[in-house]
């Protein structure tokens, strides 16, 4: 028997809960332990995981096939890290029709200034920290030195890894990895079939006829484990996770806390709900331990660590291990330092110890617009925050010195805070600071994190601190629940094709993703204010 584990996502049925990355992992993992199972199909397609939950999987598939168990993967378009995630696989099956293409990582970032000088809105960056650039877009025109050193670490460790990952899977020298990705890196299934990049190409039947190859015969028994609309095999018979437990047996329970977005209260993480979650979970009796994933490029200092002294409150009671993301840096990292044990994928940007401000002011832009202002204060500096939509005016050398007295402050709170929660002395904690953001491999070797490894890690090391041995079966509750309405009014949105008309003027088209960017929305909102963060759009 083979079970086809189906990663394309049924958008069109908005009552089918989202797959979560941990249930696939469960999934592939009791296909490893059940003696039925030669082995699986890897129906990737339309995945929307992010780049650690692709290396989440292929971990997976590899420890899968450590056992003797086969695999074999199915790829429509595929990225370079779609494509690494197949490459796992005994063999690749693409759709005739499909597309790969192979370019490698960039990272770009988009500055503003000039724009926003043409607005009339002024900027000053209040930063005092090598590294944290997280306001640079708005007043520089490229990259900083810093930023550049910092970027350009942490493409080398992604790119090295993807490199070596595919270069083992495929048996590429370094030459032949060379031409696909510097040379022709764009392929029809054709010509990634003749570079042997795929081993087949079509649907069902080229699937079992790799798999004929892989097992010397054929196969005709398939499971399901996903979406059966858009199947390959066209079994509709049901492979799930296994339900530990049973009427007389309790099972120690794993509470698994997902926690993404900028650290806000109400917003992003919605702090303040999730801190009260985690606390819950840390009283009750059933629940022996908690698992964090954090994906967060940071935001308010206070929210961090109303955070962080939740998941301190936790590990008075039981173990806490948090799994990172995709992003879980500056009031992100702060959010998950206090973790008993911290893991992260070699891509997780991660790190970021620093505070930056931004001060937006008028520069212009009222008497753009034919506004004007009238005043009576008292104090010397009643009038800061006076204006129309910005502040009408650029802070003084006075209270530019007072701001950064403030952000050394906060910026030594974080230090010491980290070093207590890692248990390092804040000497150490400071050679990783200064705002640097870091890969995975970067971070474990600065003592920022415990191990590598994705969220079955996590669950895994979590039952070991737990005292829960291999051999009893523990359960998975997942928080917070999804909401329906909330799920209902999503998949709405996703599937009513609702398109903005743009005006042609070019200034008006900029003006508009100006104003629907997140970053400069959350940064306008919370001008002046010092904050743990990365720019929120913070993308590769």
């Amino acid at each position: 028997m083979y079970v086809e584990i189906n990663l394309n996502e049924a958008r069109e049925n908005p009552f089918s809960p989202a797959k979560r990355t941990l249930e696939i992992l469960r999934v592939i993992d009791k296909a490893a332990n059940d003696s039925g199972v030669r082995g699986l199909v890897l129906n990737i397609g339309s995945f929307p995981g992010s780049r650690t939950d692709l290396w989440e999987i292929r971990s997976a598939v590899e420890k899968f096939k450590s056992g003797g168990k086969k695999v074999c993967a199915v790829i429509t378009s595929a990225d370079i890290d779609t494509y690494c995630l197949a490459s796992a696989a005994d063999k690749i099956v693409m759709d005739e029709l499909g597309t790969l293409n192979i370019t490698g990582y960039t990272v770009g970032r988009g500055y503003i200034k000039n724009f926003l000088e043409k607005l009339g809105i002024g900027v000053r960056e209040l930063r005092y920290f090598q590294y944290k650039s997280a306001s640079e877009m708005y007043t520089r025109n490229s990259m900083s030195a810093a930023d550049s050193s910092q970027l350009n670490d942490y493409l080398d460790d992604i790119f090295n890894n993807t490199r070596d990952a595919l270069k083992a899977a495929r048996s590429l020298s370094d030459s032949q990895f060379n031409a696909v990705i510097n040379r022709d890196f764009l392929y029809s299934a054709k010509e990634a079939q003749a570079k042997g990049l795929v081993d087949y190409v079509g649907g069902t039947e080229a699937v079992k006829m790799a798999i004929r190859e892989i097992e010397g015969e054929s196969i005709w028994n398939f499971r399901l484990y996903g979406d059966p609309e858009t199947s390959l095999m066209g079994d509709n018979s049901s492979y799930k996770p296994s339900n530990p437990g049973g009427l007389f047996i309790k099972s120690p329970i794993i509470a698994v806390i997902y926690a993404e977005g900028q650290t806000d209260m109400e917003r992003g993480m919605n702090i303040f709900a999730l801190s009260k979650i985690i606390r819950e979970q840390a009283d009750r009796i059933s629940v022996k331990a908690i698992v964090i994933r954090i994906d967060s490029p940071g935001g308010s200092a206070n929210a961090a660590d109303y955070f962080a002294e939740a998941v301190r409150y936790a590990k008075s009671k039981k173990p806490v291990v948090v799994s990172m993301g995709d992003v879980a840096a500056s009031g992100g990292y702060w959010a998950a330092m206090n973790a008993n044990h911290i893991a992260a994928s070699p891509y997780t940007i991660t790190g970021s110890i620093g505070v930056i401000g931004s001060w937006f002011y008028d520069n212009g832009l009222n008497a753009k617009i034919g506004m004007s202002l009238d005043r009576l204060s008292r104090g010397e500096h009643a009038d800061l925050y006076t204006g129309f939509l910005f502040p009408y005016r650029d802070l003084t050398a006075q209270e530019e010195a007072r701001y950064k007295s403030y952000i050394l402050d906060l910026y030594n709170i974080f230090i010491v805070k980290a070093a207590a929660g890692r248990s390092m002395e804040p000497e150490k904690i400071e050679i990783a600071a200064q705002g640097r953001v870091f890969s995975g491999k970067r971070a474990l070797e600065a003592g920022l994190i415990d191990s590598i490894g994705g969220l079955d890690n996590a669950v895994r090391t979590a039952r070991e601190l737990a005292g829960i041995p291999e051999s009893r079966k523990a359960r998975y509750e997942e928080f917070p629940r999804p909401k329906f309405f909330a799920k209902l009014f999503r998949s709405l949105l996703m599937s009513s094709g609702i398109a903005h008309n743009k005006a042609d003027s070019t200034f008006v088209f900029f003006a508009d993703k100006l104003l629907n960017n997140t970053d400069i929305r959350y940064r306008l909102e919370k001008n002046g204010q010092v904050m743990p963060i990365l720019p929120l759009d913070f993308s590769f």
